[in-house]
């Protein structure tokens, strides 16, 4: 029987299951909440960030409908970026803490006999806060 996502936990699922916040030096990425939703339904408002993310515009009904397929979906995963220079009082995990919101990061599971390979995508929507997302993604990656 092949390692796969059926046959074992995944990392990524034992991940969700726990609803585990990532802590980094300037950003925390948490599970996309529907508290997180409204905001994240104003960000996709922006043509360029449907264009640069390859998104179609959904009512705000639709994007909680989004939210919720991909908390059951066993192949995607969403976090929400924040910064924690925004984060009001202390970081707290289970709290949505939507006023540090910056971005999301997707994870895609392509490779079902392999569940160690997955497609990342970092969308940082809140331009001004760029230069957090680009070290995140320099810890990511290099």
């Amino acid at each position: 029987m092949s390692n796969n996502l059926y046959s074992s936990p995944s990392f990524m699922e034992r991940i969700k299951r726990m609803k585990v916040s990532v802590e980094g030096e300037k950003v925390v990425l948490v599970p996309y909440m529907r508290e997180h939703v409204q905001k994240y339904h104003e960000w996709m408002q922006d043509p360029s960030l449907l264009q640069a993310t390859g998104s179609e515009p959904l009512t705000l009904d639709e994007e909680y409908d989004m939210q919720l397929s991909w908390t059951q979906d066993p192949l995607k995963h969403t976090f929400i970026v924040l910064d924690k220079d925004l984060i009001v009082g202390d970081f707290f995990h289970g709290d949505p803490h939507v006023e540090a919101m910056v971005g999301d990061v997707n994870i895609y599971l392509n490779d079902l006999d392999d569940s160690h390979i997955a497609e990342i995508e970092i969308m940082i929507a809140e331009q001004k806060r760029v230069v957090a997302a680009k070290g995140l993604v320099k810890r990511l990656f290099f």
